[in-house]
């Protein structure tokens, strides 16, 4: 059977993996990914790796990732982006503004900074939505202190009249 660009790809990741664990030198590494390149069928493969053993991902199946992470990512960089937008809007209007004496001025950056926090304000809902409405660990959502004033308040409730 012949073999794929895809096939011909993962024994080139495992020899890469090899050579970065020092398993393989320079030389026989740059001489097998020549082989590997150059092999037609599915059969040429397996002795170029029969003998090299892998530590890491190239090694087994990639782990499972979180469905939330994407829709993370891309909430982050929308809302890092709205604060670039928002700040380079405010410098440009800080900077027609303070030449003209300071005084009253229409703040038109905020036309801008609304319209562009809509999409961040639907990716932060997607996200809670997605989520159930639990806050994500990684958020840093601190319920230490919460829980600190709910049990305070809970030895107050307890206490009697007369125990001051």
């Amino acid at each position: 059977m012949r073999a794929s660009d895809a096939d011909r790809d993962v024994a080139v990741g495992v020899l890469n993996a090899a050579f970065e664990d020092g398993r393989l030198d320079t030389l026989e590494h740059a001489e097998r990914l020549e082989r590997v390149l150059a092999a037609k069928t599915l059969a040429d493969l397996p002795p170029l790796i029969a003998d090299v053993v892998v530590s890491g991902p190239a090694a087994g199946p990639a782990p499972a990732r979180s469905s939330h992470r994407p829709m993370r990512r891309v909430r982050n960089a929308a809302f890092v982006c709205w604060v670039a937008l928002a700040a380079l809007v405010n410098v440009i209007w800080a900077a027609t503004w303070l030449p003209s004496g300071g005084g009253p001025a229409y703040y038109w950056p905020i036309w801008s900074m609304i319209g562009t926090f809509v999409p961040v304000l639907v990716f932060f809902l997607i996200d809670l939505i997605q989520s159930g409405g639990r806050p994500h660990p990684d958020l840093g959502h601190d319920t230490g202190g919460r829980r600190a004033l709910e049990s305070d308040r809970q030895r107050r409730e307890r206490r009697r009249p007369g125990d001051r």
